[in-house]
């Protein structure tokens, strides 16, 4: 494994920088027999530029609500400079999704550092969950989430 990946292989997380190209890691897990399961047509994209363009081609979160991308990462605010890390850790035990400021939002508040994600068993393992498929688009932000955004960008400035 290379040294800039610190595989934690019985939870099936990787911690990577934010800097290394996504091609890079997917071929390092595969070394492994892992993957992120994802698609790669963005091989020379950056590990932190694709979480901030929201992870293209990673598999639908709603196909498995309970699975998860984004384990944990540290990162900086942008206005400060101040750092701070969520450390890995199953989404639904940890309280507020602060990856949310994070993931698609093309670096608006955060600077990514290094992210914990999810890999995946490329032989042996057991086929993934799926949940019923959800036909539609997601609804462009009403006044009020509009209003939320522009007070958290308030706060942390």
């Amino acid at each position: 494994m290379s040294p800039w990946i610190d595989l934690d292989r019985q939870s099936l997380l990787v911690n990577v920088a934010a800097s290394v190209p996504l091609g890079e890691l997917e071929s390092a897990l595969g070394n492994e027999g892992l993957s992120l399961d994802i698609d790669m047509t963005a091989r020379q994209t950056s590990v932190g530029d694709w979480i901030e363009a929201g992870a293209p081609g990673a598999r639908n979160a709603w196909l498995d609500p309970a699975d998860h991308l984004i384990a944990g990462f540290s990162a900086r605010i942008r206005s400060t400079g101040a750092g701070f890390a969520i450390h890995p850790g199953p989404r639904r035990a940890v309280g507020p999704d602060l990856g949310s400021l994070l993931s698609g939002m093309r670096g608006r508040w955060l600077q990514l550092d290094s992210v914990w994600l999810r890999v995946h068993l490329l032989i042996g393992h057991a086929p993934r969950p799926k949940t019923a498929p959800f036909e539609g688009d997601d609804p462009a932000l009403d006044p009020s989430e509009t209003a939320l955004l522009e007070a958290i960008d308030e706060a942390l400035r």
